[in-house]
């Protein structure tokens, strides 16, 4: 089964902004023109939650950004590809050629290394390719070498095996501040590439909370030139929790990264409508319905929606199913399929019977309404009815959606039944194998057979 969750791969990235899938290229095209003109900001935090795609956002900004610097390293065919689509786009009008660069760094995936600025330079040197683009191998180590030396106090030697190149630190023994040092690197690296150097972070809010803490500290200690711009894509809420992580709960740590970023801006929200027709959910309304209430009611994120929706298809979206197991499938299992991604525990105490208001919060409301009224006798009806039922009224008991619901909950999770005995709601009959049904699909490893003793 194909994954709804994308990884960002080149083709993937190229292909959502072909798309436009996500509805984020006019985000994109204002984001690359602000990084354009950032000469007087040096870091920027690029806030979103987890899982809301900054990732994607940022390695496309990276993408455009080089693609459009015929001086970077970026792929031939791969710059062709985007350059193609950004000219066919109105999205993109005045994205125009420029002498930007862009480096990716990944923080948590460089987190268990001894220290964060020698990572990033040599991310650097490994993403603009300047071992074999003409670069002083022999200065570049030397520039190395001494800041490792003089940040950590001992010799570094991983940089260099990484660089095949021989260890020299014994005969380097610079009087130049470390400032300094750096300050000559990014000049090397600069030097007719581009006027401005754009290096996106993501990830700092996963990492150690000493590695960030070092991360940030040293960036803003080392790296403070003109001509470069840090992007930071981060959840603000998660890295606050891991500066309190370092420095104690009652630290200020707001405040503290107001130090760090001289702009804060939010990920764009994804047009969901438009993401929902790009991959085409179920192909049955109701269905759809259902999936898009759902992941409005738990406000799930991009990431989240996408293993929800793969897990509804693994559990039983194609399978043949009594017009009884049809209507729980819809309306009880996805249910408990987006408790088990969004509330582990609220998902526990649901299937055991402990805690039905999570069926309450998705359909005691209008959109559950015809949900409702399916589960009705032919002498009840909801309260507050339709002009066209007012005529019936004298004739029927009324009853509040909630009752339903809540009774919905009882026979399907609560009920012991005994000697074969079956409970009628409506259109629809449960028995003691309605929760075995639900238990079943919900699990996801099993296909459903019907049980009943």
């Amino acid at each position: 089964m194909k994954k709804s969750v994308l990884l960002p791969t080149d083709e993937n990235l190229i292909l959502t902004i072909k798309e436009d899938a996500l509805d984020r290229n006019a985000e994109l095209n204002s984001f690359c023109h602000l990084l354009s003109h950032s000469n007087s900001m040096n870091s920027i935090a690029l806030d979103g939650r987890w899982g809301s795609g900054k990732t994607f956002f940022v390695k496309q900004c990276a993408l455009l950004i080089n693609a459009k610097n015929s001086l970077s390293n970026i792929d031939e065919n791969t710059a062709k590809d985007i350059l193609e689509i950004t000219e066919q786009s109105n999205s993109f009008e005045g994205l125009t050629d420029n002498k930007l660069l862009a480096v990716y760094f990944d923080a948590w995936e460089n987190d268990s290394n001894e220290d964060p600025v020698l990572s990033l330079i040599y991310r650097i040197v490994q993403q603009l390719n300047l071992k074999t683009d003409g670069f002083d191998l022999n200065h570049l180590a030397h520039i190395l070498g001494t800041m490792g030396d003089a940040i950590t106090g001992r010799p570094i030697t991983t940089v260099f095996e990484c660089l095949n190149e021989k260890n020299i630190l014994d005969e380097i023994r610079k009087h130049e501040d470390l400032e300094t040092i750096i300050k000559k690197f990014f000049e090397k690296v600069l030097f007719e590439k581009a006027e401005q150097l754009i290096i996106f972070v993501d990830e700092l809010d996963r990492c150690r909370p000493s590695y960030a803490v070092q991360l940030l500290e040293r960036i803003e200690h080392y790296f403070i030139n003109g001509r470069i711009t840090f992007v930071f894509s981060v959840n603000l809420e998660q890295l606050q929790h891991t500066i309190k992580n370092f420095y104690g709960n009652d630290f200020d740590a707001c405040r503290y990264l107001d130090r760090f970023f001289d702009l804060r801006l939010s990920l764009p929200p994804i047009n969901t409508t438009k993401y929902y027709n790009s991959i085409n959910l179920s192909n049955n309304v109701e269905i759809d319905r259902v999936l898009m209430r759902i992941q409005q009611t738990f406000n799930m994120s991009l990431r989240e929606f996408c293993k929800f929706y793969d897990s509804v298809k693994v559990s039983g979206m194609t399978s043949c199913f009594t017009e009884t197991e049809d209507f729980m499938f819809k309306y009880i299992v996805t249910l408990c399929l987006a408790l088990k991604i969004t509330n582990i525990d609220l998902h526990e105490d649901f299937i055991h019977g402990k805690n039905g208001q999570p069926l309450l919060d998705l359909y005691d409301n209008d959109f559950g309404k015809h949900i409702c009224e399916l589960l009705l006798t032919s002498d009840e009806m909801l309260e507050n009815p339709r002009v066209d039922d007012v005529v019936h009224v004298y004739l029927k008991t009324e009853v509040k959606q909630k009752e339903k619901l809540s009774e919905l909950y009882d026979v399907i999770f609560k009920r012991n039944y005994i000697n074969g005995e079956r409970i009628n709601l409506g259109e629809f009959t449960f028995n003691k194998s309605s929760k075995y049904f639900v238990n079943k699909l919900d699990s996801l490893l099993n296909e459903y057979t019907n049980y009943e003793e």
